[in-house]
């Protein structure tokens, strides 16, 4: 699992949602899952806001190309206590998802799914290791979870 780094309006944001792919293009993912909230990519990318401006999403992708991208829209409501980063809170309201597959996805987005698949030969020979130590040393960060089931003692 990686998130992005700081990111600067514009190009800097796309490079760096996109530059997520390098996770999964060093372990040879089969599959990826991106999760993102539309506001903040259309913000963060100068991308127009439209309806609906406010959705989590999370889309599944394989190497195949194919995907399953749902989105689940809400109107934000300002709560009483700010958190502990000082931001005003809000509570959701959420909405009907809003499942399409294979619908146009916001260009950053799917630069990250295409070289999720398409750099693997140029990364995957680097490892793992090495790519999340580069990630983390530009300011992603990465945490590896091991999704094998432990060994059985013997």
């Amino acid at each position: 699992m990686a998130h992005t780094r700081p990111l600067y309006v514009g190009e800097d944001a796309e490079k760096g949602i996109a530059d997520l792919s390098l996770l999964a293009a060093a372990a040879a993912a089969e599959c990826i899952v991106l999760s993102w909230e539309t506001c903040d990519v259309k913000i963060a990318c100068n991308m127009p806001l439209d309806a609906p401006a406010e959705a989590l999403n999370i889309l599944i992708a394989g190497e195949d190309g194919q995907y399953l991208h749902v989105e689940f829209p809400y109107t934000s409501h300002p709560v009483a206590a700010r958190t502990r980063t000082g931001l005003q809170g809000f509570r959701p309201q959420w909405h009907a998802p809003i499942q399409s597959t294979n619908s146009p996805l916001p260009r950053p987005i799917q630069r990250a799914v295409e070289q999720s698949f398409t750099q693997r030969a140029a990364i995957a020979p680097s490892g793992l290791e090495a790519t999340m130590v580069w990630m983390e040393a530009h300011g992603y960060t990465v945490n590896l979870i091991d999704s094998r089931p432990p060994a059985e003692a013997e």
